[in-house]
């Protein structure tokens, strides 16, 4: 009887197994011209809002609701960082801490000297495609730039021009 037990689940186990690794989607990046494409800011807030940014980049009120008026401003200047734990990664105020090191939210906002208001669309591009910022800076874990980097150039454009319309701030993100 356990026999048949263990040649069921093996059996199960194996046809699962199977099923997840042949079923798996191929995801390839798509630099495909954008003609005709929606690269508007609208769309943008979209995907802006599907990705979950403001998860990561808008601090929090204590309520724990985003703090708009600081939307995608990145970890607040000054604030206390994730201790250091062997082994564990650890969070807080928008920065988290891992056997990669210390991540903190950018600031993505059109600020000239502290977000992303210098950069080009192409860089903009590139970073999302390449994990590194014009500054040849890593983008470091939780940022899912490998996912970013499968979308279309259309829909970059469009995170793009709609980060172009979040109103600029100063916050000055020290870190990685």
């Amino acid at each position: 009887m356990n026999r048949i037990w263990v040649l069921a689940a093996t059996a199960m186990l194996t046809g699962g197994l199977t099923a997840c690794t042949s079923s798996t989607p191929t995801v390839t990046s798509s630099t495909t011209s954008t003609a005709g494409a929606d690269t508007s800011a609208a769309r943008g807030a979209q995907l802006v809002l599907l990705g979950g940014c403001d998860d990561c980049h808008t601090p929090q009120l204590p309520n724990g609701e985003p703090d708009m008026s600081r939307r995608l401003s990145g970890v607040p200047e000054g604030s206390a960082l994730p201790p250091a734990i062997p082994g564990v990664v650890t969070t807080l105020n928008l920065a988290w801490r891992g056997p990669w090191g210390l991540s903190e939210a950018r600031n993505l906002t059109p600020d000239p000297q502290n977000g992303i208001g210098s950069w080009t669309q192409q860089q903009f591009l590139d970073t999302m495609r390449s994990g590194k910022d014009p500054a040849g800076r890593a983008l470091q874990p939780p940022m899912p730039f490998p996912n970013y980097g499968r979308l279309p150039d259309s829909d970059l454009i469009a995170i793009y021009n709609f980060l172009k319309t979040v109103p600029p701030n100063s916050n000055k993100v020290s870190g990685p």
